[in-house]
């Protein structure tokens, strides 16, 4: 029997990967369930993968920076854990990241695959007139053009593949309501609950169907947050409000949204081509 180290890093073009194994190598495996979650350096996504983790799923976290915490997490646990350092605003290499990410995928043994879109960026906070161009792109990549290529790559990559698949895409009430100084997360976030339906609808017809779903998980105590008490009320009028809610106590903690949102994709409330809010159920 093949015994492998208990962590692994490994170099695939500019992104770094970690791999920390289960132990022992056993072919005969089966029944695995996959997450694939991004923005796990912090907040909701660090949240999110912990409880997958602590789950026993295999986990496949990206981010910009090594969460050293949840590689030691992974390692105690003795879980499938892969981590890839990689900023998604590189656009034109989230396909071979995708490629790499699905070697490592039994077909044969996963009954469930999932992907969690939940990597996103508030900044820049400020009227339009007022924005730096290059931050413009940058918003405008990590919140939708990155969402929109994974998912393209996901449904490339699992197009044969019988077993569930799910993609959550984590949104806001500001998809849908317009705030002051908001003008690019407002836009974003609702290029990102069209991208849901449009996607679903797309699905509807497939042989063998990913369910594509967004889910508004309420305002999350997150480093998020606290970008958005520091700005200039100038250039964000409803900081009072945030401010408000985190001094009540009113924030959700991360660890707890982050039980829901898995609880609802083990679940089947979750309706393909919908937006659901946590706040609402």
């Amino acid at each position: 029997m093949w015994q492998a180290p208990d962590f692994m890093t490994l170099k695939h073009g500019h992104t770094t990967f970690v791999h920390i194994f289960n132990g022992e190598f056993n072919p005969l495996i089966i029944q695995m369930k996959y997450y694939i979650i991004t923005g796990t350096s912090s907040g909701l996504g660090e949240a999110l993968a912990e409880e997958a983790i602590l789950q026993n799923f295999k986990v496949f976290c990206i981010s910009r920076r090594l969460n050293s915490r949840l590689k030691q997490l992974g390692a105690d646990k003795r879980s499938g854990l892969w981590y890839f350092e990689h900023d998604l605003t590189r656009i034109s290499e989230i396909q071979p990241l995708m490629k790499e990410i699905f070697s490592f995928i039994d077909e044969q043994s996963a009954i469930e695959i999932n992907l969690i879109n939940n990597a996103g960026v508030v900044q820049p906070v400020g009227p339009l007139g007022k924005l730096n161009a290059e931050d413009i792109l940058g918003h405008i990549n990590i919140n939708l053009t990155a969402p929109v290529t994974l998912i393209n790559e996901f449904i490339r990559e699992t197009e044969r593949f019988k077993c569930r698949k799910n993609i959550v895409n984590l949104t806001t009430g500001a998809a849908s309501h317009p705030y002051f100084g908001w003008s690019l997360y407002c836009s974003s976030k609702a290029g990102v609950d069209m991208l849901t339906r449009v996607g679903g609808l797309e699905q509807s017809s497939s042989e063998f169907p990913v369910r594509i779903m967004a889910i508004a998980p309420g305002v999350v105590d997150t480093p998020m947050q606290q970008q958005i008490r520091e700005v200039d009320p100038g250039d964000f009028p409803m900081k009072p409000k945030f401010d408000k809610l985190h001094k009540e106590g009113k924030l959700v903690p991360p660890s707890e949204a982050a039980r829901s949102i898995i609880k609802m994709i083990d679940s089947d409330k979750l309706v393909n081509g919908e937006i659901t809010d946590l706040r609402k159920i």
